[in-house]
């Protein structure tokens, strides 16, 4: 595979290929991988099927034996060199991601690239922490407990932020002494193909395999698998539905990081300087297109008005536009598809009785970018939050402002959407936001603040927000099972038998 980066945009010269067992594989058919900035094809991806699945999860069970036999310094060495082969790259992945899915590529660059360096970095760290434990049962046993690797892991990873979820998932599956067989998303695969490509030299044969195609065809195959002894998942609640009623009947553990409804809730004292900045950051980084985005704003209601006239001001000088341009604050979102979804969702809150006071509509762009999936920075006013723009997922750069003037009743209406993933409350008064964080039924609580994800802090949320934990040195269990050897040091015995 072969990447040419022109000046305005990227291409690939031949098709992308499935990785399985350390050789590239080019199917017979391909799928197109589109350029959301400019709705132009940009390459063709290998269309894997369930025999290809079959050959990747071969490939790494073959593989599993030799390296869970690998000692741990060794696995930090590799893991500490993919940080390193990551960052001789940091000038072409910033292209690669924009192109792929949308991405500013300025964010791309500031977060995407360093954050998955130093993800590997992290738990090249951890994993010379990896042991057991001496359990005391009284004089007569010796107890020992170690974490034991499961075997193959199953890596499904969405389009939003490929790069970081790749890592998030490679990262302490590997230091546990797992196998991994890769799917990313169908809209954006060519990115976690090139860096499975990268990693060959790293890692023996078939310790890391990517197989490429749509879900319900190449996922399905993949998590349904037997030989699968994990699956890690990122996206969607409906689709990890699917995926937990495809393990069901094999009983295979998994790793959820599933949707979210996040709300930002704004008390009287709050400093609205910070908190708009946190805001605009919360909901329109990333396209809006993220997990944790603070789509919902409760502010009290002594504040109301003067937020959203801030919010709303500034939602309309952002600057929209082409993914690759250094110049460009919001990008479009990943699919034309995707965009009149959440378009359609907009459209229905205000007829539920919301008022778009920013945004709604596609910018008006150059000729070479009106195929693009744009639509401007979105503000919709609903003091009761009594539309769907209060429960719903929108995954896009739509923000719903409502007013709350009981404490009691703002964080009934926090905690009644079914989402649990990231939450925030801002105030002056720490201790009272600590009250209120502690009632919000969330797996991420921030106060005064937003997208605060350092590494070794747990990521992940409850309830339709899925389970498990990412990001934290406690991920590395999340790919072990527990191995007790009970030593018997009294050779008395009782009289059962006499």
């Amino acid at each position: 595979m072969t990447l040419s980066v022109a000046p305005e945009r990227a291409a690939l010269e031949t098709p992308v290929p499935q990785i399985i067992g350390g050789e590239e594989a080019i199917g017979a058919a391909t799928f197109p991988a589109i350029d959301p900035s400019t709705g132009r094809v940009w390459a063709e991806v290998t269309a894997g099927t369930p025999a290809d699945v079959e050959r990747a999860v071969s490939a790494a069970a073959k593989a599993f034996p030799a390296w869970r036999a690998t000692s741990l310094d060794e696995r930090q060495r590799l893991l500490w060199a993919v940080a390193e082969r990551l960052g001789s790259g940091a000038e072409e992945w910033p292209v690669l991601l924009a192109t792929e899915n949308g991405r500013p590529i300025r964010e791309a660059g500031l977060i995407d690239v360093p954050t998955a360096a130093e993800i590997f970095r992290f738990f090249s760290g951890v994993v010379r922490d990896l042991h057991g434990q001496t359990v005391p049962c009284g004089p007569g046993a010796h107890v020992v407990t170690s974490p034991q690797p499961l075997g193959v892991v199953a890596a499904l990873v969405p389009w939003n932020s490929p790069l970081i979820s790749v890592a998030h998932k490679l990262a302490p599956a590997l230091a546990a002494g797992n196998t991994v067989v890769v799917k990313p998303s169908e809209l954006a695969s060519v990115s976690t193909v090139e860096f499975v490509r990268i990693l060959q030299d790293v890692f023996p044969p078939g310790v890391v395999n990517v197989v490429t195609g749509d879900g319900p065809d190449v996922g399905r195959a993949l998590v349904s698998h037997p030989g699968v002894a994990k699956v890690s998942f990122t996206g969607g609640t409906e689709t990890g539905r699917s995926i937990l009623r495809d393990v069901a009947g094999r009983l295979a553990p998994t790793l959820m990081e599933l949707g979210g409804k996040g709300s930002m809730i704004v008390c009287a004292d709050a400093d609205l300087d910070t908190v708009t900045e946190d805001v605009l950051t919360g909901i329109f980084a990333a396209n809006g297109e993220v997990c944790f985005a603070s789509s919902r704003l409760l502010v009290h209601e002594s504040r109301y008005e003067s937020l959203l006239e801030r919010v709303c001001e500034r939602a309309d000088r952002i600057t929209v536009g082409d993914a690759l341009d250094p110049s460009t604050q919001v990008g479009p979102l990943v699919s034309r598809a995707h965009r009149d979804r959440v378009a359609a969702r907009v459209a229905a809150a205000v007829e539920a009785g919301a008022t778009l006071r920013a945004g709604g509509v596609e910018p008006d762009l150059p000729e070479h970018l009106r195929e693009g999936s744009y639509l401007r920075p979105t503000v919709l006013a609903s003091p009761g939050g009594t539309t769907s723009a209060s429960c719903e997922e929108f995954f896009g750069p739509v923000l719903t402002v409502e007013s709350w003037a009981d404490e009691d009743e703002v964080v009934d209406r926090v905690n009644g959407v079914a989402y649990g993933l990231a939450n925030g409350v801002c105030s002056a008064d720490l201790a009272r936001a600590f009250q209120i964080a502690d009632r919000l039924e969330s797996g991420m609580v921030w106060i005064n603040t937003w997208f605060a994800t350092p590494l070794g802090q747990p990521q992940g949320g409850v309830k339709a927000s899925g389970f498990g934990r990412e990001g934290a040195a406690a991920t590395v269990l999340e790919y072990t099972t527990t191995k007790v050897v009970h030593t018997s040091l009294d050779p008395t015995r009782p009289p059962m038998w006499t």
